[in-house]
């Protein structure tokens, strides 16, 4: 598998997957000319992309939906029925062929394992993703207040982990943002805070089995590197285990597993 994390965070999120000679966008959470342009940078062809996986309905996910559906080069969308009904009639009537999924439900596509992820989140049916060709796993996870104990086995062993370590509670509390939104990112249907992001992450990597960890969704004001560094180094049975990249609004070089 190769992976391109287009952009991630408030601003904008967007996953590029290739799986032998089948590429998947997960999410549209940027403008299409950004898309172009950073498809672009990494010598890729958007056209040859016929494969969108939508998380949720929220801007940050879908605001470059229209334009990318536009280009008709989507053959194919992947999404829950509670995203359906969140995108609207203009976003609806733009989608090509699609299939409602349901999480818990694992289906095959194109020779690819697709397991999604309940998540606990605002929006009306949000998923996470486990991808599986033969004996590689990816494992994509954002946008989630917490993950359920009951999905630790399942998402043990993956070779690589696209997973949100969104904020420091204490930089969220001490913010500008009205109290409101620090509220609803700190309850069990917003984001996964750095400690929550790392005691998750210890317990689904092995110690005798090192994985990588794009740390996803990562708050530009309330939240710096160190303080993630600091939540793995404190929580983590032993570092060793867990290769770290973080992501951004910029485009993250590509990672083979």
């Amino acid at each position: 598998m190769e992976i391109r994390v287009l952009a991630s965070g408030s601003k904008g999120n967007m996953t590029l997957i290739k799986v032998g000679d089948e590429s998947f966008f997960i999410d549209a959470g940027i403008s299409i000319s950004k898309v172009k342009k950073k498809m672009d940078d990494y010598s890729e062809s958007i056209e040859k992309v016929e494969t969108l996986f939508l998380t949720h309905e929220h801007s940050d996910h879908i605001i470059g939906l229209k334009g990318l559906l536009k280009l008709k080069t989507i053959k194919k969308v992947f999404l829950t029925e509670g995203t359906l009904k969140g995108l609207g009639s203009e976003l609806t009537e733009l989608l090509p062929e699609f299939e409602i999924i349901k999480a818990d439900k694992e289906f095959n596509y194109n020779g690819v394992s697709i397991y999604p992820v309940m998540l606990s989140h605002d929006a009306n049916e949000p998923v996470g993703f486990i991808f599986k060709k033969e004996f590689k796993k990816l494992v994509l996870l954002t946008d989630t207040g917490y993950v359920h104990e009951s999905y630790y086995e399942l998402l043990k062993d993956a070779q690589m982990y696209i997973v949100e370590a969104n904020h420091n509670p204490s930089l969220l509390m001490n913010s500008k943002r009205p109290y409101y939104l620090k509220q609803r990112i700190l309850n069990e249907k917003g984001h996964l805070s750095n400690l929550d992001a790392a005691i998750l992450m210890n317990k689904v990597i092995e110690n005798d089995k090192k994985a990588v960890w794009v740390i996803a969704h990562i708050s530009e004001d309330c939240n710096t590197i160190q303080d993630i560094e600091e939540a793995i180094v404190s929580t983590f049975d032993t570092t060793s285990k867990v290769e770290v990249y973080f992501s951004s609004q910029e485009s993250l070089d590509v990672i083979f597993i």
